[in-house]
C-alpha cells in the first residue's frame, strides 16, 4: 500500500511542469530546513548559552584587569613625573610625595565596561602597611593597616604586599566597600596593585565582582530576547519572504546572488579592518542593487576619511595642532564658511573662542558663565530649526533672525570639552552633512582629552605648587627663547633679583606654616606689582626672580622701588597679630650690562647680595665694580 502511494505520488510529481517543480522542491526544502534548523536552533542555544555565558564572564573580567592595570600606570606615570622634580631639585621630596598624594586621590574614573559607570578610584599604601590614601575610606590615610581582615578573613594588604615583593606588580582579591555606599557594606573585589620602589608605595586600583555579576545577568538577558526575537523575526520573514522568492526565484536569483557575493567577499575585509578607497564597486545600474552598491561606497569613502582623520589627529603635537585640523576639516570637507568654535573649561565655568568665521552671534556673558550656553550646560547637539529660539544667549537681530544655528557639543564622560556653532541659511541647511561632523567631532573627542590631560601634566612641571609660580624648571625651558625675542626685537628687558629679608627668622619664631603663607603672600604682591606680560618665577627658598620684557632701562629701578615699597606696606595677617616683611632687590638689565640672559642673572644676584650687604630693604641696580671675576 505504501509503495503504490509513493509511486503514485512520484508520477504526479513527473508529470508537472518544470516551474512547479522548483517551487514544489523550493517550499518543501525551505519548510524541511525551517523545521530541522529551528529544531537545531533551539535546542543548541539551550546547551551552549551557559558555555557562552562563562566565556563572556571571563572576557569581561579580563577586559577590566586591563582596564584597571591601564589606571595604575597611568597613574604611576604621574607619580614618576613628581618624582623626576624631586629629582631635577624642582621641590622637596616630602612636596613630590604631598602633591602625588592629593594627585592621586584626585583621580576619578568612570568604569566604561560598567552601563551604570560606577565611580573608580586610586589608593596608596607602603611596603610597611601605612595607608597613604584611601578615597573611600580616608579615616585611614596614616593608619597601619598591615593586621586589616575582610569578612572572608583575608589579610589583603599582607596579601599585596607579598605580591609586589615577588612579581613587583599583580592581582589580589578581596572585600572592601564601594566609594558611593555605605561604609559598613563589602563587596568582593579585584584588584591590581603595583610597586613604586623609590618611596616604598603599592598604587593599586579595582574592579568589584557584583558589577560582572550585574553585567552577565544583562547579557544573559539579552541573548535569550535575541533568540526568541529572532525566532520569531525570521519565522515572519521566512513565511513572507518564502511566498514572495518562490515567485520571482527563477528570474532574479543568479542576478542578485553574483552581486551579493561580492558585496559579501569585500564585507569580510571590512571585519577584518580593511578600509581603503581601492575596496569600492564598480556599477552603473540605479536599481535596488545599484542603489545597494552604491551606499557601500559612500560608507567606504566616509569611513576612509573618518579613520584618516583619527589617525592624523592621534599623531599630532598638542592639542591646538588638533584645534587647526578640525578648523581645517570644518572649511574644507564640509564647505561650512560660518561657524565658532569654543573650548569650555569646566572648573571655571567659562569659555573661550578658539576660531570664529563670519560673524559672532552669542551673547559674551558665557565666556564668563558656560552655564548661559545651552548645549555645554545640557551636553546635547542644539538644532534651532526644531525649536525656534532655542537657546536664550542667541542674539536674534533682523541681519541673523532667520538664520539656523546648530551647536555640536564634543562631550568626554559627562563633560563638555568643546562647542562648535554652525551658522546655516535656510537653502543651505543639510542635516546629513551635521551628522557626518558629529561623527568626526565625536571621533577626536579623546584626542583632545588625551593632549589636554598631557598638557596640564606638563604646565604643573613648570609651576612652584606652593606659590603657583613658574619655577626654575621653566626659566631653564625658556631663557633661550625669550632672551633671542628680545635681541631679536632690539628691546631691553629688566631682571630683578629679589630675596625676603631675614625669612629665616620667620620659620624659626612662627614654624613653617607661617614662612608657607609669607612666601604666597610675597609672590601675590610680586604679581600684583608687574604687568601680565612680565614673568615672576620662584628662584629658590625665598628668592624670586622677575623678568620685565620690552621695558625702557630708565624705568627698570622705578617699577623695583614700587616694588620694594608694596613688600614694605603690606601686612601678613596671622592668628591675634599681623607681620610685615621687607626684601631686597637687585637689578640688572639684558643685554645692557650683558649679551648672555644668564649672566644678566647673575648680575642682578651680584646687586642683591650688596644691597643685603648694605642695610636691606633696598633697591641696588648692578655696576661694573660689583664683579669681582676677572672677566666681565
Amino acid at each position: 500500500m505504501k509503495t503504490e502511494i509513493l509511486k503514485y505520488a512520484l508520477n504526479y510529481f513527473r508529470n508537472k511542469s518544470l516551474l512547479y517543480k522548483i517551487f514544489l522542491t523550493y517550499a518543501v526544502s525551505l519548510l524541511l530546513i525551517g523545521i530541522f534548523g529551528y529544531s537545531y536552533y533551539i535546542f543548541n542555544n539551550i546547551r551552549t548559552i551557559e558555555r557562552e555565558i562563562d566565556i563572556y564572564q571571563k572576557n569581561l573580567i579580563n577586559d577590566k584587569k586591563t582596564y584597571v592595570q591601564n589606571i595604575v600606570n597611568t597613574a604611576l606615570k604621574g607619580i614618576e613625573q613628581f618624582y623626576e622634580n624631586y629629582k631635577d631639585g624642582s621641590i622637596d621630596e616630602e612636596t613630590a610625595k604631598s602633591v602625588s598624594a592629593k594627585f592621586i586621590n584626585s583621580i576619578r574614573y568612570f568604569n566604561k565596561f560598567n552601563s551604570n559607570n560606577s565611580v573608580g578610584y586610586i589608593w596608596i599604601n607602603t611596603i610597611d602597611g601605612v595607608m597613604v590614601v584611601d578615597p573611600p575610606k580616608p579615616e585611614l590615610n596614616n593608619v597601619n593597616v598591615i593586621d586589616f581582615k575582610d569578612k572572608n578573613g583575608v589579610y589583603l594588604f599582607k596579601e599585596m604586599i607579598n605580591i609586589v615583593t615577588i612579581a613587583g606588580e599583580g592581582y589580589v582579591s578581596y572585600c572592601w566597600p564601594k566609594l558611593e555606599s555605605n561604609s559598613k557594606d563589602c563587596f568582593e573585589k579585584i584588584s591590581y596593585v603595583k610597586y613604586f620602589p623609590q618611596w616604598k608605595w603599592i598604587v593599586g586600583s579595582g574592579f568589584y565582582l557584583d558589577e560582572v555579576d550585574q553585567e552577565i545577568v544583562k547579557y544573559h538577558s539579552r541573548v535569550r530576547d535575541d533568540i526568541l526575537t529572532t525566532m520569531f523575526k525570521s519565522l515572519m520573514f521566512g513565511i513572507v519572504a518564502t511566498t514572495l522568492a518562490g515567485m520571482i526565484f527563477f528570474f532574479i536569483v543568479y542576478y542578485i546572488t553574483s552581486h551579493l557575493k561580492r558585496i559579501s567577499q569585500l564585507s569580510i575585509k571590512l571585519l577584518e579592518g580593511e578600509i581603503n578607497p581601492k575596496l569600492k564597486l564598480p556599477y552603473s545600474s540605479n536599481d535596488e542593487i545599484g542603489q545597494l552598491i552604491s551606499n557601500f561606497n559612500i560608507f567606504i569613502d566616509q569611513s576612509y576619511k573618518l579613520l584618516t582623520f583619527k589617525k592624523t589627529i592621534e599623531n599630532d603635537i598638542d592639542i591646538d595642532s588638533v584645534y587647526a585640523r578640525i578648523i581645517s576639516l570644518i572649511t574644507d570637507e564640509f564647505q561650512i564658511d560660518k561657524f565658532n568654535f569654543y573650548e569650555v573649561n569646566n572648573s571655571k565655568n567659562s569659555i573661550k573662542l578658539i576660531d570664529s568665521r563670519g560673524d559672532f552671534y552669542c551673547n559674551q556673558d558665557i565666556f564668563v558663565d558656560a552655564n548661559l550656553c545651552r548645549a555645554a550646560r545640557v551636553a546635547n547637539i542644539i538644532d534651532s530649526s526644531d525649536v525656534k529660539n532655542i537657546c536664550t544667549s542667541f542674539s536674534c537681530n533682523q541681519e541673523n533672525s532667520c538664520s539656523i544655528y546648530i551647536c555640536i557639543p564634543i562631550i568626554i564622560g559627562s563633560n563638555v570639552r568643546n562647542v562648535l556653532q554652525i551658522i546655516y541659511d535656510k537653502s543651505s541647511y543639510d542635516t546629513q552633512n551635521i551628522q557626518r561632523l558629529s561623527k568626526f567631532l565625536s571621533e577626536s573627542a579623546p584626542v583632545i582629552e588625551s593632549k589636554r590631560l598631557l598638557a596640564q601634566l606638563k604646565e604643573s612641571t613648570l609651576r612652584d605648587p606652593l606659590t603657583n609660580l613658574y619655577n626654575r624648571r621653566f626659566l631653564d625651558e625658556s631663557a633661550d627663547i625669550l632672551s633671542s625675542t628680545i635681541l631679536r626685537r632690539g628691546s631691553y628687558a629688566g631682571v630683578l633679583m629679589c630675596d625676603i629679608d631675614f625669612f629665616k627668622k620667620v620659620n624659626d619664631i612662627y614654624g613653617h606654616n607661617i614662612g608657607d603663607k609669607v612666601l604666597m603672600d610675597v609672590a601675590h604682591i610680586l604679581k600684583k606689582s608687574v604687568r601680565s606680560s612680565d614673568m615672576v618665577v620662584r628662584f629658590g627658598g625665598e628668592e624670586f626672580l622677575i623678568l620685565m620684557q620690552d621695558i625702557e632701562p630708565d624705568k627698570v629701578m622705578v617699577i623695583a622701588e614700587k616694588i620694594r615699597v608694596n613688600v614694605e606696606s603690606f601686612e601678613i595677617n596671622l592668628t591675634g597679630h599681623t607681620l610685615k616683611k621687607t626684601i631686597s632687590v637687585g637689578v640688572s638689565i639684558f643685554p645692557s650690562d650683558s649679551k648672555s640672559f644668564w649672566q644678566c642673572i647673575k648680575f642682578s644676584d651680584v646687586a642683591l647680595y650688596k644691597a643685603k650687604e648694605t642695610g636691606r630693604n633696598r633697591v641696588v641696580r648692578f655696576e661694573e665694580s660689583m664683579w669681582q671675576e676677572e672677566e666681565f
